[in-house]
């Protein structure tokens, strides 16, 4: 089948459709964006570059930003530990519910609170993220992440040329999948910045709203799924 014929196919499957998995990422690029424009230049979800600051600052002798880019790794292995908690003791269909509604409460939370608290929000945000990267790591049922761009950008080269070697309709509709969550990602690291300007540490709240929206869907879906498995009984 046409790739991206099965692509809008396999849209039935609510929880870890495309859709989701868009809206997912795009609230991780608003908060990338967001926490580096405007709270001294830490990344919610690249601990990689949070650790890549630490090391160069030990490097050059300067010790006063070790909690600073400390607690935000921290705090997302928490958030991975917890999401993983979350889908070991709940793999019922809607279980991601419960944890992108956490992700909700953590970013409004963290979005009020003022810059002279960026100490705390900052790790809010990886624990956000780190919850995402359990709970958003399907598409499609393929692993593919909504917080981690370096690996859908491997996971895109990588399908592509495949494809090109071997002309197998797989490869192009997993390098679709991947190329569409990366350039999401971009995308919304660009309107993300751009409105920092104006809404300066508050622009984090476009985030919640994507999710927001992603809890609907879900829940939509799992209504839908749950009428489904009544009316057959």
């Amino acid at each position: 089948m046409d790739p991206v014929r099965q692509i809008i196919q396999d849209e039935k499957h609510g929880e870890d459709s495309l859709r989701v998995g868009i809206l997912a990422s795009a609230s991780v690029g608003i908060m990338d964006a967001g926490c580096y424009v405007t709270r001294g230049k830490v990344f919610a979800s690249s601990q990689t570059g949070n650790l890549l600051y630490l090391g160069m600052d030990i490097a050059n002798g300067d010790f006063s930003q070790i909690l600073k880019y400390t607690f935000p790794v921290l705090l997302f292995v928490l958030g991975v530990v917890l999401g993983t908690h979350f889908h070991l003791h709940d793999d019922r269909k809607g279980w991601r519910i419960g944890p992108a509604l956490c992700e909700i409460v953590l970013i409004l939370i963290a979005t009020m609170l003022p810059a002279s608290w960026n100490a705390l929000a900052n790790p809010m945000f990886g624990l956000v993220c780190g919850l995402q990267a359990i709970t958003f790591r399907r598409i499609h049922h393929i692993p593919l992440a909504t917080v981690y761009l370096n690996g859908n950008l491997r996971e895109a080269v990588e399908r592509l040329v495949k494809y090109i070697h071997l002309r197998d309709s797989d490869d192009m509709y997993r390098f679709l999948l991947s190329i569409i969550l990366v350039v999401t990602f971009l995308v919304n690291v660009i309107i993300g910045a751009f409105f920092a300007q104006f809404m300066t540490h508050y622009v984090t709240i476009i985030a919640a709203l994507l999710l927001g929206v992603d809890v609907f869907i879900m829940m939509h879906d799992k209504a839908k799924h749950d009428h489904a498995e009544n009316a057959a009984s």
